[in-house]
């Protein structure tokens, strides 16, 4: 077999090459750069690096990140900003159904910190270039940039994935999947496009079930705004857990589903079959709402809902007092209706 090495040794050669620089990277990179940060949390576990990467969202010095047992055991969390600075944080929100994770930085008092622009997921296409940005192997330390990473969109849906030893992927919406190298470190750090906004949030290595070809994936930024503009409106609200209610004594425990009294038609095993509502139970959540027999869910909240398993896993995840946005189709009208979620009886 004829050795690729002379072609790689070309193609480094060719992007080191100063005439090869493109200005519409390198303008991207000097923006997002300064809001870029180097995490760092427990080590020890065995498979799971103590350092990660997150990119500050709010002047006040807000951080958003993936969460992980790197940041859930760590009793105080470490941050090198851009400019070398070295800052403590706390988590001030964590959301169990996304893994998403806001720090606040513990500046002085009224300190302003350097905020990424927020792009718009929903305009990403496919086959657009990006930039993954995070700290690849750990070799940023202090003042030393992050490693900067060009890949192309491949698709935003949600494939059948498993993360690490896990059957389930930890996302219930759809993924944006791209080919820049998400490398150890990366995880938790922002996906740029090229006007240097921030259009989604990189997460772990994946998975495909079918060919078990490994997937790098990031979460779309358009599904964490209302996280984030919540955490701002609610600054001296504390800790807040959601996925499972709202206070810190919610936290122990992933508690129980939700009910909504839809139920939707099943097929055996047959996945291909799109989820139809079966029955509404009377006074039930959905039926005050006015979810009718028949409807045709086809999503929950801003994700595609492909089949009746997905609608019973996704409900599934909202708790007694969350409302599902359901969008649905009855017979020619599409409509969305609200359905908040009540205890079980």
């Amino acid at each position: 077999m004829r050795s690729t090495a002379p072609l790689l040794l070309l193609a480094t050669l060719a992007v080191a090459a100063p005439e090869a620089r493109n200005p519409r990277i390198d303008a991207a990179v000097k923006a997002v750069q300064p809001s870029v940060v180097k995490v760092f949390g427990v080590k020890g576990f065995r498979g799971v690096f103590g350092y990660m990467t997150g990119v500050i969202v709010h002047e006040s010095g807000l951080v958003l990140t993936r969460g992980s047992v790197t940041l859930d055991e760590a009793p105080q969390i470490k941050c090198h900003l851009d400019d070398g600075r070295r800052c403590m944080a706390e988590i001030v929100r964590y959301d169990r159904k996304s893994k998403m994770v806001l720090l606040r930085l513990m500046g002085d008092p009224g300190e302003k910190f350097p905020a990424a622009k927020l792009g718009e997921s929903d305009k990403v296409r496919r086959g657009q270039f990006v930039l993954l940005v995070g700290n690849a192997y750990r070799v940023a330390e202090g003042r030393e940039p992050c490693a900067v990473n060009l890949g192309v969109v491949s698709a935003i849906t949600r494939p059948s994935m498993r993360a690490g030893l896990s059957d389930d992927f930890d996302y219930p919406g759809d993924v944006i999947l791209h080919d820049a190298m998400n490398n150890p470190g990366v995880y938790g750090g922002p996906l740029v496009n090229l006007e240097g906004e921030v259009i989604g949030i990189s997460g772990t290595l994946v998975e495909s079930r079918e060919t078990n070809v490994q997937l790098h994936y990031a979460i779309p930024i358009d599904d964490l705004k209302p996280f984030l503009e919540d955490t701002v409106a609610r600054p001296d609200a504390g800790r807040i857990y959601t996925g499972s209610g709202d206070t810190e004594e919610d936290a122990e425990g992933p508690g129980e589903p939700g009910y909504h009294g839809i139920t939707v038609l099943r097929a055996g095993i047959n996945l291909a079959t799109p989820a139809y509502v079966d029955r509404v139970a009377p006074g039930s959540p959905a039926a005050r709402a006015g979810v009718l027999p028949d409807d045709l869910v086809l999503k929950i909240d801003r994700t595609a809902v492909k089949n009746w398993k997905t609608f019973d896993k996704m409900m599934a995840k909202y708790r007694a007092g969350e409302t599902a946005q359901l969008t649905i189709k009855r017979k020619a009208e599409v409509k969305v209706i609200a359905v908040k979620l009540e205890a079980k009886p």
